[in-house]
């Protein structure tokens, strides 16, 4: 047989799907013919193919939406960075400097067992108000205090030392309140 037709049965006879006849036909060829049987002999032998990297194509659309997701997520951290920072001011604001109302009383020495009424109302009527009164550190003895609503029922009476503040947190924000006092001659008060 020529060696032409053997080279070309060879990937057959290799893998064992030839028929029998062809194989021994191959075998007898491969004995007498050396150049025949070292291009079998190479077939034998394992081809190492070197794998190549995966390159992974990037539409322009995934660099388009990579690039939207990412101004998207820096927008957002800035705007939760101006939130905080707009936070801590208002809170440093809120804390340093209340909004205050000053009430002032004054009579005479014989009439301060007599309950009398502040000239206006207090009003709680920003978020900003804690709520307290402190009386005035000058003052030598305690201030009774009662606060009535709208309709004229007291609704909180408390008692003031001199320089403490004193929780107003049942009276409720937006309401206007009389404040009627009855103590010192003369009374500093300051609502916060």
């Amino acid at each position: 047989m020529r060696c032409e037709v053997i080279q070309d049965l060879l990937p057959l006879y290799q893998d064992g799907l030839c028929s029998p006849v062809t194989a021994e036909l191959v075998r007898q060829h491969l004995s007498a013919c050396p150049d025949c049987a070292r291009a079998a002999e190479r077939m034998r032998e394992t081809v190492r193919v070197e794998e190549t990297p995966v390159i992974r194509a990037e539409s322009p659309f995934y660099v388009f939406q990579k690039k939207v997701f990412l101004r998207t997520l820096l927008a957002v951290l800035v705007t939760l960075a101006v939130c905080f920072a707009a936070f801590c001011v208002w809170q440093a604001f809120a804390e340093s400097s209340p909004p205050s109302q000053i009430v002032t009383s004054r009579v005479a020495a014989e009439e301060t067992d007599q309950w009398r009424r502040a000239e206006e109302p207090v009003v709680f009527d920003s978020i900003f108000h804690r709520r307290e009164v402190t009386l005035d550190i000058d003052c030598t003895g305690t201030v009774d205090l009662r606060f009535r609503d709208e309709a004229g029922n007291a609704v909180l009476e408390v008692e003031a030392l001199p320089g403490q503040a004193v929780s107003l947190e049942d009276l409720e924000r937006g309401q206007p309140y009389t404040v009627e006092m009855r103590g010192e001659p003369f009374i500093y008060l300051v609502f916060r």
